[in-house]
């Protein structure tokens, strides 16, 4: 089982030392890019739908779009489930933590 936590800041190295790491590191860059940020590849990555929704419309519409994502960019990958962690004292801030499994 693979555990992301976008709160946590992530270094990317271009040499993974193990095949977990390079899968998380995927699974991190997937999720982290919006659609139409990577040149040449404008269909990579998540739609940002979400991003100025109601908090509970926010989550389904992002849920969703990890799980598009992955079924195109990562097919052997299974998400779990995506828990959203609220940062102290700010309304509206979600931090999502995804768990997948890799098959």
């Amino acid at each position: 089982m693979i555990i992301i936590d976008t709160a946590k800041e992530r270094k990317l190295t271009l040499a993974p030392a193990t095949e977990q790491e390079a899968r998380e590191q995927e699974l991190y860059i997937l999720i982290s890019t919006i659609k139409g940020e990577c040149p040449l590849y404008r269909d990579f990555g998540i739609a940002s739908d979400y991003l100025h929704m109601p908090t509970n419309a926010a989550q389904t519409s992002f849920t969703m779009a990890v799980t598009e994502a992955l079924k195109r960019y990562m097919p052997d990958v299974t998400l779990d489930s995506i828990r959203f962690n609220f940062e102290d004292g700010m309304q509206g801030i979600a931090h999502p933590i995804l768990e997948v499994s890799d098959l």
